[in-house]
């Protein structure tokens, strides 16, 4: 019997089927998500956000401890299959930001969407924001924790409130159809066969 998944896991495959799902939508309904009252009054907001929470994770230090212990150290959490975290409605958010995404895994084992000098999509989904391993923690004080906390729940919160709206629109034009929009991929077992 012929299966239909591989025998072992692939999760570049699931990120590119991801990616053409989210870049069929943008052409389908980019222009009328981008009009939508709404989400243009939270696209602003929130590229305000992100930028905050980067110049805090920049000014911590935090960005270049990762940078050390992914590829001086060959460590780090941005590991092969993580960008399954990423959510359709997440891409879509990218492609609203004009966002471009690499056509390959361009640093081996490590995240489909690290370059090598850090991650290539704008907005990007809450587990690669709000992290602090214990490398962080031991690096960090309490008080530049909380601080950065702090600064990333605007951005996470705005994150949660565009995805919804743009869930939402979706549904109802596409008739409640398609649901899985936040799917992140962990649930599938790729050794059983179909």
């Amino acid at each position: 019997m012929r299966h239909l998944r591989q025998e072992k896991p692939d999760p570049t495959r699931l990120i590119e089927e991801k990616i053409q799902t989210a870049q069929e939508i943008f052409i389908i309904w980019g222009e009328d998500l981008k009009k939508d009252a709404l989400i243009k009054a939270l696209l602003p907001r929130y590229e305000k956000a992100v930028n905050a929470s980067n110049k805090a994770m920049e000014e911590a230090g935090t960005f270049k401890e990762c940078y050390v212990c992914s590829v001086i150290d060959k460590k780090g959490c941005c590991k092969i299959g993580l960008e399954n975290e990423c959510s359709v409605l997440i891409l879509l958010l990218n492609l609203l930001f004009d966002v471009k995404f690499p056509e390959e895994r361009e640093v081996p084992g490590r995240c489909f969407f690290v370059g090598p000098v850090g991650c290539k999509i704008f907005a990007r989904p809450m587990l690669c924001r709000d992290y602090f391993c214990l490398r962080l923690q031991k690096m960090l004080s309490e008080k530049e924790m909380a601080h950065i906390t702090q600064v990333l729940n605007e951005e996470l919160t705005l994150l949660h409130q565009i995805n919804t709206r743009m869930r939402e629109l979706l549904e109802e034009w596409t008739g409640r159809f398609l649901l899985e929009y936040d799917l992140t991929g962990y649930g599938v077992d790729y050794r059983r066969p179909l």
